[in-house]
């Protein structure tokens, strides 16, 4: 497999795809578009509402951010049930995944790769309604009877509780309503693999009022499939699924002033976990150890791992949010939360064992996870006075528990006490907790100056205060009990000690708004964003367990435009950007004493285009294209190995992406209609690490959907179809002597699907 193209002309000919990219509003107006309702008749793109600035829900244009939103039918139509799916559709927006607790968001090119520590933080913040999930992995569930899925882009804090430097990622989910409805689709499909691997799904709800003040919504969904890869040692299925959740709501209205809502989820995953494959390093000479001894399958979806792997991941939340709406109009906001997250898995580093490979090699994790939110915020009433404001009070408290357990064999044991084998022969275990307690104070005043201008302040202050433990422990398989090491890191050494730290952070935001036509917002920006400092989740002695690293800082400058056209049958949404990091948190592998370093080792700066298409050139069809230019280098940055690195690309980010597609419904008769919808995502080729030595190719995905539905909208069958050119490309990547260990995502698959509404 190749792992790295050099094709400069492909990148020319896309520019200007890129140049026209796709709405931030394409997801929501594919409601419309499959009831063939108002907008659909008129030929009109169907207006979005978002709640992204925390002040009631607005228009889309009339929000001076770079936001992009995806609609419940977007999701639906799409088969959208992971956070990979909703980046694949979102300009700036790559996501990675190693193992099932450890997600890696990176949008504009900043990310945390990797949370190994028990303290670290995530650059991209994810909110399930407006509930800051600190653990994405662990304390996340399936995307299921979601209202939309809101992505902000650049740094958060003046707003939103819990500040963020990347941007964000807001899972609203459905409220319940008084007005009885219920909704079932189950379908069934198959994944192109070792002759057909069956894939089952279904979900639905139920909604309505149970009394004259109160409603409410039950929720459900279940996914289960065999694993389109193969463990060809123990003859087992991985990379396969199954998972089931449920989430219940209530909804209290005693009066015309007051909104309590109560939302409680739990859901479930298990498998017997993830597939990693050898495959060449290009960037070194010859063949990897591994690749080039040999493996039992040439299939990239083979494994030859003899270790036994799993997943195994619950995951729960309480939220109870009040509205009150004062006098004059002003609301008075209490969101108060737990979220619970579960997780423990075990995989195969090397996805073989000993010989080819120098070690078998695995590791297994355990993560539990507990976040509080509270957040009290103060909102103006929004009835067109020049002076509209937000302000709050918020607190966090995390719980994080990690148990990081790696465990390695080899034939080269062999040769004795402090030989290469004692090195490689054995197991070592970092067991960290962190309680983060994070206090802050945040608002954002709005003058309106005129009909056509507005500028907008605001600032936070946060308090991070943070406790942390590690604890080392070493195991010898031998039976010399004077080994020299066991297992780098960590060699003889153990420990098991205590620290603590705090750090404050003021991080103020403005903007002007220009409202140049009624269907044109101009806009201009700067953000300042920081992400929490830190330790180290898998340090090599105790003095570096107690060594902590500083958090990040970036500065974002944006000017953006949204305008509609063509009597509204044209929106396009465009946002440049310029990104200054200092202090930047960077992940290295330090290959001396096979640790995972994080220091502020680095600046950075990132330039990027973001531009958002969507059309309605007949009623009835819907073309959209989104997408992104990002210019991202290190600008002062040497590693642990004393090599300079400056100048080199920001890991997880390619230079370009898009995401295009159409939409069409023609009626057939009376009574029935037919839609067909094709989406193609394409990424380019991005280095997977600092170095810059990995390379994933440039690729592309293709999905498409044939449904055959009734005017009335109560019934559908659909024919579907993703990844239809199957696609090989990876989704979490390791270089290590001369090899790239490797998880692919999954191939092609399709199948059928119907749904019924009542």
């Amino acid at each position: 497999m190749a792992c790295r193209a050099r094709l400069f002309y492909p990148r020319v000919a896309a520019l200007p795809l890129t140049l026209i990219l796709a709405p931030s509003s394409w997801g929501a107006t594919q409601s419309s578009q499959a009831s063939a309702g108002a907008n659909a008749d008129s030929g009109q793109i169907e207006e979005v509402l978002v709640s992204a600035r925390r002040r009631g829900e607005e228009r889309l244009q009339d929000v001076p951010i770079a936001v992009s939103v995806l609609s419940e039918e977007t999701l639906r139509k799409a088969g959208v049930t992971e956070l990979s799916e909703v980046a694949s559709r979102t300009p700036s927006f790559t996501f990675g995944q190693q193992i099932g607790n450890q997600q890696e968001i990176v949008i504009r090119g900043i990310g945390t790769l990797r949370l190994t520590g028990s303290a670290a933080e995530p650059s991209v913040g994810l909110f399930i309604d407006e509930v800051y999930v600190g653990r994405r992995g662990t304390a996340t569930p399936p995307l299921f009877d979601l209202e939309r899925v809101e992505v902000v882009r650049g740094p958060q804090g003046t707003l939103y509780g819990k500040n963020v430097v990347g941007g964000a990622v807001n899972l609203l989910t459905a409220r319940p309503s008084n007005e009885t409805s219920a909704r079932v689709a189950v379908s069934y499909g198959q994944f192109d693999a070792f002759g057909g691997r069956d894939l089952w799904e279904g979900s639905g709800y139920l909604t309505g009022g149970l009394s004259d003040t109160v409603a409410g919504r039950l929720a459900v969904y279940y996914r289960k499939h065999d694993g389109y890869s193969q463990n060809t040692l123990l003859n087992e299925a991985l990379d396969d699924q199954d998972n089931y959740a449920l989430r219940g709501s209530l909804l209290f209205q005693p009066s015309e002033a007051l909104d309590i809502q109560v939302v409680a989820d739990f859901s479930h995953n298990e498998s017997n976990g993830q597939s990693r494959r050898a495959v060449d390093d290009p960037s070194l000479p010859g063949v990897g150890a591994v690749v080039g001894s040999g493996l039992l399958s040439d299939n990239v979806r083979e494994s030859d791992a003899p270790w036994t792997q799993w997943e195994d991941h619950d995951v729960a939340g309480l939220t109870a949010r009040i509205d009150y709406r004062l006098g004059g109009g002003h609301t008075l906001t209490y969101l108060s939360a737990v979220r619970h997250g579960d997780f423990s898995g075990r995989y195969s580093l090397v996805g073989t064992q000993s010989p080819p490979s120098l070690t078998d090699a695995a590791n297994a994790q355990r993560e539990k996870y507990t976040g509080i939110t509270q957040d009290l915020r103060l909102s103006s009433s929004g009835d067109g006075s020049a002076l509209s404001w937000v302000a709050g009070l918020y607190f966090l408290r995390e719980d994080t528990d990690v148990v990081d357990n790696s465990i390695a064999t080899t034939f080269l044991s062999v040769l004795g006490p402090g030989s290469v084998g004692d090195i490689l022969d054995g197991e070592f275990i970092y067991d960290q907790e962190n309680i983060t307690k994070s206090s802050a104070i945040y608002g954002e005043l709005t003058w309106t100056m005129s009909e056509a201008l507005s500028l907008t302040v605001g600032g936070r202050y946060t308090y991070d205060d943070k406790n942390y433990r590690n604890r080392s422990e070493c195991l010898d398989f031998g039976a010399q009990p004077d080994f020299v090491f066991c297992v780098a890191p960590l060699g003889a050494e153990v420990w098991n000690v205590r620290t603590s730290k705090s750090w404050s952070e003021f991080t103020p935001r403005a903007s002007l708004d220009w409202r140049a036509a009624d269907n044109a917002l101009i806009y201009v920006s700067a953000a300042r964003g920081f992400k929490g400092g830190g330790w180290q989740g898998k340090p090599g002695t105790a003095a570096a367990a107690l060594f902590p690293y500083d958090p990040e800082i970036a500065w974002t400058y944006e000017m953006g435009a949204k305008t509609d056209w063509a009597d509204g049958r044209v929106r396009a949404n465009l946002a440049v950007f310029h990104t200054s990091f200092d202090d930047l948190q960077v992940e290295q592998l330090d290959d001396a004493g096979l640790t995972l370093i994080i220091d502020n080792a680095a600046s950075a700066r990132i330039n990027g285009v973001e531009l958002e298409l969507s059309l309605r050139p007949l009623p009835r069809l819907q073309l959209w294209l989104s997408g992104s230019y990002l210019d991202s280098e290190y600008r002062d940055f040497t590693d642990s190995a004393g090599i300079d690195l400056s100048g080199n690309r920001l890991a997880r980010t390619p230079e370009f992406r898009f995401t295009g597609g159409a939409d069409y419904t023609v009626p057939l008769n009376d009574a029935l209609s037919l839609g067909a919808r094709v989406e193609y995502q394409w990424q380019d080729e991005m280095p997977w690490l600092v170095e810059n030595t990995v390379f994933e190719d440039s690729f592309g995905l293709l999905d498409a959907r044939l449904a055959l539905q009734s005017h009335d909208a109560q019934w559908e069958v659909a024919l579907f179809g993703r990844n239809l050119t199957d696609e090989l490309y990876r989704v979490d990547a390791i270089p290590f002597l001369g090899d790239v260990f490797s998880r692919f995502g999954a191939p092609r698959s399709y199948g059928v699907q119907f749904t019924k509404t009542f």
